[in-house]
């Protein structure tokens, strides 16, 4: 009788091992899953800051485009008051001089004064609109990358979930075949 209770005792201690190992594997995987989410939630949150510092950065660009088109309509408006009084003051030479041609030619000088400084300005804001929408290009670029790597965590986060529910199954099997 000796032996078999040392036999049954023996298997007990092999299903206690198996069960130990088991939950080890269950915890393993557990851990895993939990670190892959937590790993997604950092990326998750600089993807979306990220984002929103484009969306910034694009509105702030929006806005110099505004301003931009602005002084190119004021340069517009400036050449053509310019190219108007250039010709009052041909006109006048045509005439045979009548008329005050000096003056005709320092307003088309002073409109031609002002569609300089509008382009001049309007150059400046179309560089920095520029350097703006090129970051946020780049930032969006940056939160696809995020985004990408978030998406792979989540595949490894699922495959390491699967992975402990197959283990709790097994330390269940093993549980139920236990005699009582």
């Amino acid at each position: 009788m000796s032996e078999i209770s040392d036999a049954i005792e023996q298997d007990l201690r092999t299903l206690d091992d198996i069960l130990k190992e088991l939950n080890k594997e269950a915890a393993n995987h557990k851990a895993e899953r939990d670190r892959y989410h937590q790993q997604a939630d950092v990326l998750a949150e600089k993807r979306d800051k990220l984002q929103e510092r484009a969306r910034r950065l694009s509105s702030e660009a929006r806005a110099l485009k505004d301003q931009r088109d602005d002084y190119n309509l004021t340069a517009q408006e400036a050449k053509a008051k310019r190219d108007e009084w250039n010709d009052k003051a041909r006109m006048m030479r045509e005439r045979g001089g009548l008329g005050d041609i000096s003056g005709a030619k320092q307003m088309a000088e002073t409109y031609h004064q002002q569609m300089v400084k509008s382009n001049n300005s309007g150059q400046v804001v179309h560089q920095k609109m520029h350097l703006l929408y090129d970051e946020a290009d780049e930032l969006r670029k940056q939160a696809q990358v995020c985004h990408e790597q978030f998406l792979d965590c989540k595949k490894a986060a699922d495959a390491e979930h699967e992975k402990y529910i197959q283990a709790v199954k097994r330390i269940n099997s093993v549980r139920d075949n236990l005699p009582d």
